[in-house]
């Protein structure tokens, strides 16, 4: 079984007034729903073109948002930060968080309210423990037996429904694969925060740590 964490980041941008797609879900029309999101995009600036992590959606694999895109983004995600509206300790890591990948099928993606800090509770699995874990709402109910791992998405607070909707509604993989897996996405997330070293540096945004504000967030991370 090979697991693997795939990190993404979720570009919104929906308030454009670009007119919203009248078919939906976005996975059942992703040609229409690529469309408003390129042209929301372009009118909110975005000099590069973004290409999906799945057609349709808004989640974006770190590695291919450009560094012209990834300035607009850092620059928008902490202007009312830097403007002093609120407090570091009430901004949030980027919004996204982790594809659950399972021998090269999707399995699981971040849910809403999702961000990159979301890696603690994963790394909270991978140590055994399956209370309290988070990846966005709704959650899946976690079981773990032995060295397995079990998601059963026939559960959803508040009759909530699973985004992208799940292929299957049971999945299990085995806990030594998914901490093999949150040790490669770790070497992806500090070359990323490398980037974001240097973008903060560049664009004189003067915001310290800001690998810990914008991907560890609150996470017990030296």
């Amino acid at each position: 079984m090979i697991v693997e964490l795939i990190p993404v980041i979720e570009i919104g941008y929906n308030n454009q007034d670009v007119p919203t797609p009248e078919k939906f879900p976005y996975w059942e029309y992703p040609e229409l729903w690529d469309k408003y999101k390129s042209d929301s995009y372009n009118k909110a600036g975005f000099i590069d073109d973004l290409k999906p992590y799945l057609k349709g959606s808004s989640f974006y694999r770190l590695s291919e948002v450009t560094d012209n895109n990834l300035k607009k983004l850092i620059s928008d995600h902490t202007q009312e930060l830097r403007d002093g509206k609120y407090e570091r300790e009430q901004a949030s890591a980027l919004f996204g968080g982790y594809v659950l990948r399972i021998d090269g099928q999707d399995k699981y993606f971040p849910q809403c309210c999702g961000d990159l800090a979301d890696l603690q509770y994963w790394e909270n699995l991978g140590n055994g423990k399956e209370k309290g874990f988070y990846a966005g709402h709704p959650e899946p109910e976690v079981k773990i037996q032995g060295d397995k791992i079990t998601f059963d998405f026939t559960v959803g607070e508040f009759d909530e429904h699973f985004a992208p909707t799940p292929s299957e509604n049971v999945v299990q993989f085995d806990i030594a694969s998914l901490r093999k897996a949150i040790e490669i996405v770790k070497t992806e997330l500090d070359k990323f925060e490398q980037r974001l070293e240097k973008i903060n540096q560049d664009e004189k945004l003067n915001i310290d740590n800001i690998g810990r504000l914008l991907i560890w967030d609150n996470a017990n991370y030296q």
